[in-house]
């Protein structure tokens, strides 16, 4: 779970570099965006830097990685279904419960 906005901290990242390096070991990998963690799927993203977060989150997604952003945090930051990056979807706290219950282990990055 990914909890944190874009370039707030450096937990986008770790998550990416995490799910990758998972991925090279032929693991599978879920994400589910909780709070400002939504914002890291919207296309709308400008990286002033040579790092572009929707750009990193769309390659995880095109690698295999399932992510889901909670349709209510979304809805509180104004992201409608059409903001955010092909592949990803908005999702109820089932989901979330559904990915915790189902995986091996889970890992929670925040404030």
């Amino acid at each position: 779970m990914l909890r944190t906005g874009p370039y707030t901290s450096q937990n986008a990242d770790t998550v990416y570099n995490i799910a990758k390096r998972l991925l090279s070991k032929g693991h599978s990998i879920r994400i589910y965006l909780y709070e400002d963690g939504v914002c890291n799927v919207v296309k709308q993203i400008k990286s002033p830097q040579e790092r572009n977060i929707r750009d990193m989150m769309a390659e995880l997604v095109a690698s295999g990685v399932e992510i889901k952003a909670c349709g209510t945090c979304a809805k509180f930051r104004g992201i409608r279904k059409t903001d955010i990056i092909e592949g990803t979807n908005l999702a109820g706290m089932a989901v979330l419960a559904r990915f915790a219950r189902d995986c091996d282990r889970f890992l929670s990055f925040g404030f």
